[in-house]
């Protein structure tokens, strides 16, 4: 009969071995960078897509306070994990920007949230004038990443 603590010791030793093996020293790239940031995207995208649309419409605060209710923590979700990637040398500054700009949509996200739980219309369109001018989807799109860009993209609206 085996040890058993040698046998978790071996097992946590060829562990070790093989994540290092794997890992190789390999450095992020943007190509990885890209990949990486498009899958987050499109889960956030496929979560958002099964979540129902607003009751009442976009014009009924109660009804959009709900919604945001339901997607805040999906986009909040999404904007952490963006921030969690790589920032390889290639192109830095503007993946930077990008997330510099997903970081405030997401801030922005959260006020349109709290302005329309207190029904206040004006800090609503306030809110969403500066998702409208929030610039993270041309970025997203000029970096390479075409699910975080564009119609697509959940950083802003849609």
């Amino acid at each position: 009969m085996t040890n058993p603590v040698r046998l978790r010791t071996a097992l946590a030793t060829a562990l070790a071995a093989l994540i290092v093996t794997a890992c190789g020293g390999h450095t992020a790239n943007k190509q990885d960078v890209i990949a990486r940031g498009n899958a987050i995207c499109a889960a956030a995208q496929r979560e958002l897509l099964v979540t129902p649309s607003p009751a009442g419409g976009e014009t009924s605060l109660p009804g959009l306070a709900a919604y945001l209710s339901a997607v805040t923590p999906i986009l909040r979700r999404e904007v952490s994990n963006l921030q969690a990637l790589p920032r390889p040398a290639a192109d830095r500054a503007l993946l930077d920007q990008y997330l510099l700009a997903v970081a405030r949509s997401g801030t922005t996200y959260r006020a349109l949230a709290v302005a329309a739980r207190r029904g206040d219309q004006g800090d609503v369109n306030q809110a969403l004038a500066q998702l409208q001018a929030n610039p993270a989807s041309s970025l997203a799109a000029r970096y390479g990443l075409n699910q975080c860009a564009g119609a697509a993209g959940t950083a802003v609206p849609r």
